[in-house]
């Protein structure tokens, strides 16, 4: 028997990476079943068709591809098997048609793997054996979602009321040309 890998065998079964099906490749010993890669399984959670998430936001703009590399490359043992648990539990979710609101189990999942992610970052920022570009990276990418998740404003809506003088500005505080 040969080894096929999953995306050969969605090809041969003529499946789209959009089905959510998990293909494990089958080894010829005795049966056993091997595991796939993390950068498998990152390549069929990011090829997942686009669509809003738990947050409001598409699926694209929540998980970059930079803030799985840097946990997979800088993460704790146990960080990486999470957040490979966690990528496992959403692509083994049941896909949802457009239009339709994110099911509870789809943004649990989704919320479990972005505050996996975040957590994993925030240790590779403050881990002085990691290289500092790559600190830098996760600090900007943990500050981001930080922003991401802050509640936007509305562009119609006015930042602060406009507010009249109670009385007129004396003139010692008024601006005054110099020449």
């Amino acid at each position: 028997m040969v080894l096929v890998s999953p995306r050969e065998m969605a090809n041969l079964l003529g499946l789209a990476a959009s089905e959510n099906l998990l293909l494990i490749a089958v080894l010829s010993k005795g049966g056993a079943m091997s595991q796939l890669t993390d950068w498998e399984l990152l390549d069929a959670f990011l090829s997942l068709e686009d669509r809003l998430t738990h947050s409001g936001m598409m699926l694209s703009d929540c998980f970059s591809p930079n803030q799985f590399e840097l946990v997979f490359e800088y993460g704790s043992v146990m960080q990486r098997s999470a957040v490979r648990q966690a990528l496992i539990a959403c692509l083994s979710l049941p896909t949802i048609d457009p239009g339709q609101e994110v099911p509870p189990r789809h943004a649990t999942f989704e919320k479990h793997l972005d505050n996996l992610l975040l957590h994993a970052l925030r240790g590779i920022a403050a881990d002085e054996s990691v290289p500092r570009r790559e600190r830098v990276a996760a600090s900007l990418l943990v500050e981001a979602a930080t922003i991401r998740k802050l509640p936007q404003l509305v562009a119609h809506t006015p930042i602060a009321p406009a507010l009249e003088p109670i009385a007129p500005l004396p003139k010692f505080l008024m601006r005054r040309e110099t020449l």
